[in-house]
């Protein structure tokens, strides 16, 4: 199986900045290389990075998503969106470049529960709640006072799961993340986050984080970016590799994914330079001697059925 599932890209972001085409470019992912596989589904982020811009946050969001949408009528059917279960699977079946929207940092909602209701509409199925910032639902990461989720924060969180939104929680506070695991009812995920045994970096996930995800079968996305791999900031493949390994350890094998973060970090370990070296990792996990079937789960299948339980449950209102 040629297949990739890959969680979180901010390539729209840098689109946008660059003023680039999504067909073909020199950044880390274009609709070209992601037809060289058999399948490849990935998720675009609308990046709401509120410390770097000069309108509202939803101004911001609602230009990546046109952004993203015409790229997406640009492309003349080489890249197809899912919005639905149905899309998922035939997007499975069919094989392809495929593509699903995302927000990184609700900001975007501007405090405002509506608006959730405005990006589905836009085509919008996971949401990660924060960057590294607080925001109307919680606090970041990098918030020195680590703050959960705030009332209209469990609002939204409760909202997203009745439409078939799935919660993301990469760079969200660690009280953040146990309030979500503690008032959510269905699996929600980390889009793009590693294990903090292996690296301590702030953004990395604990033991008892990575465990509490996958006893929810919800799914991790091991990032790419070096700083989240290694102490030293240098790797290459291996770390990867070394931290698939380590949440198989843990026995997460149905909740570990990709989460490459292509275009939303500076550099990439070496022996990657974008989507054209995910069959490089996935090769690179056979030799390790992992077997297939559990790569094929880590390269596509996890993210899928998250994706497609969350994707019907939205079909059902």
């Amino acid at each position: 199986m040629n297949k990739i599932f890959d969680a979180h890209c901010d390539t729209i972001y840098e689109l946008n900045n660059r003023n680039m085409s999504l067909d073909k470019n020199s950044i880390h992912l274009d609709v070209e290389r992601m037809r060289e596989y058999d399948t490849y589904i990935q998720v675009f982020a609308a990046f709401v990075d509120k410390e770097e811009i000069s309108v509202s946050p939803m101004n911001h969001c609602l230009k990546l998503m046109d952004k993203y949408h015409s790229e997406l009528e640009k492309s003349g059917g080489m890249l197809k969106a899912i919005e639905t279960a149905a899309d998922l699977k035939r997007a499975a079946e069919s094989g392809g470049a495929y593509s699903i929207l995302s927000i990184e940092g609700a900001e975007a909602l501007e405090g405002n529960l509506s608006a959730l209701r405005m990006y589905y509409k836009m085509g919008v199925r996971l949401i990660t709640l924060t960057w590294n910032y607080a925001n109307e639902l919680a606090d970041g990461i990098t918030e020195s006072r680590g703050g959960g989720l705030t009332g209209f924060g469990r609002e939204a969180v409760s909202m997203m799961e009745s439409m078939g939104i799935l919660i993301d929680v990469s760079h969200l506070s660690e009280r953040g993340f146990w309030d979500v695991a503690e008032c959510t009812a269905y699996p929600f995920v980390a889009s793009h986050s590693c294990a903090k045994s292996l690296c301590g970096n702030i953004r990395n996930l604990t033991d008892e984080q990575i465990c509490a995800i996958a006893g929810r079968n919800g799914c991790i996305g091991v990032n790419f970016y070096p700083e989240f791999l290694s102490d030293s900031g240098k790797c290459d493949i291996s770390d990867i590799v070394r931290h698939i390994k380590y949440m198989l350890e843990l026995g997460a094998e149905n909740s570990i994914g990709l989460g490459s973060d292509f275009d939303g970090v500076e550099c990439l370990p070496h022996g990657i330079n974008g989507a054209e070296n995910m069959k490089d990792i996935i090769s690179a996990l056979s030799d390790d001697g992992i077997s297939q079937r559990i790569i094929d789960k880590i390269a596509f299948g996890n993210f899928y059925r998250v994706f497609y339980e969350t994707l019907s449950r939205g079909a059902e209102n």
